[in-house]
């Protein structure tokens, strides 16, 4: 971020412009800059700030590049997510034709749940280890009416199928996977793991972009 080059004679320009405040007339417009002057932060709560606001932005500049992984017990499929939940890839072992299509899919689901559970302890780790960036924060009105409106649509899925029934996926309103299928019966043995692979990411991103679209509409102004 930019700071803000604060003059020398920052307070003594602020303690002129009080007393000549004090000369106006009493009335709204006094009111109005006593309000602002009142206003006016102190050079020490500004660089508390602007340090607050440098290191909150190279936390998320960093964030936004790390990849969180997850696998399931039998290391049969791996998933990774983006800092927002957005699935990167979904990576399928070539042992996977041992298992049934359903078997194929909970694999999947429990990687899923195992990158979301490591995105999830990242981020709480960061507030562990960073508290005064939560504690500076500023009451949010407009965020919490946000979070409201996406809970009350926390029903709502999305889905994908692809146009051969080979595989189907489904999310909530925030891109989290609430449902993943193989269709057509052996697709894990009929089809090589490299395309199962790419056609289960696909068709979950799939998913996903339906219900970025429809999150867009629920935090659109």
């Amino acid at each position: 971020m930019d700071r803000i080059d604060i003059p020398e004679d920052y307070e003594d320009r602020v303690e002129a412009a009080r007393r000549a405040a004090a000369r106006l007339p009493a009335g709204a417009v006094r009111d109005g800059v006593d309000r602002a002057l009142a206003a006016a932060p102190s050079r020490a709560s500004y660089e508390q700030a602007a340090d607050l606001a440098e290191r909150a932005q190279a936390l998320t500049e960093e964030l936004a590049t790390r990849g969180f992984d997850g696998t399931d017990p039998g290391r049969f499929a791996w998933v990774r997510l983006d800092y927002l939940g957005r699935l990167v890839a979904i990576a399928l072992s070539p042992t996977v034709d041992r298992l049934s299509n359903r078997a194929a899919a909970d694999a999947v689901a429990a990687a899923w749940d195992g990158a979301e559970q490591s995105r999830s302890e990242h981020v709480l780790n960061l507030e562990r280890a960073h508290p005064d960036l939560l504690a500076g924060r500023l009451p949010d009105r407009r965020g919490d009416e946000l979070r409201d409106r996406i809970a009350a649509r926390a029903a709502d899925r999305f889905a994908h199928t692809t146009d051969d029934d080979l595989c189907a996926a489904e999310t909530d309103l925030q891109g989290r996977l609430t449902g993943f299928k193989f269709l057509v019966p052996n697709a894990t043995i009929d089809t090589e793991c490299e395309e199962l692979s790419a056609r289960a990411t696909a068709t979950v991103q799939a998913a996903q972009a339906k219900a970025r679209e429809a999150l867009a509409a629920v935090l659109a102004p």
